[in-house]
């Protein structure tokens, strides 16, 4: 559901709004498709021992992920955990900016970014 949520909201973000939203929501769809790559190549090690590091770390950055979406929609004023007629309509909505949301936005943008950069660093390719 996050996942279909994070589309969503990239589709219709895109539309209209600021580079800060759109930087916003390329970050949280980088870090999705970088970490379900990682748990796509991981599934039969994560799945035969869940408690190997590599395993939490990915949790984490699944957590991470998470708190940016909502981050992103409190900063968008937008509801969360729509149901699936919200969601339809979810492409002719914009962006609400609110201000008093937007530092949690960064912290969380920069929190995933953080968690990303370290997995990288901790399981190079």
């Amino acid at each position: 559901m996050r996942k279909l949520l994070v589309l969503a909201l990239g589709i219709f973000l895109i539309a209209g709004c600021t580079s800060f939203v759109k930087a916003s929501v390329d970050t949280l769809a980088g870090a999705g498709a970088f970490i379900t790559n990682e748990q796509n190549q991981n599934l039969a090690a994560c799945t035969a021992n869940p408690k190997l590091q590599i395993c939490l770390d990915l949790n984490t950055a699944v957590a991470a992920q998470n708190s940016g979406i909502s981050a992103l929609e409190a900063y968008c004023q937008l509801p969360v955990a729509p149901d699936a007629a919200t969601l339809a309509t979810v492409g002719k909505q914009t962006c609400n900016e609110s201000p008093t949301a937007k530092s949690a936005l960064i912290s969380a943008l920069s929190n995933i970014t953080t968690i990303i950069v370290n997995f990288k660093k901790q399981y190079p390719k």
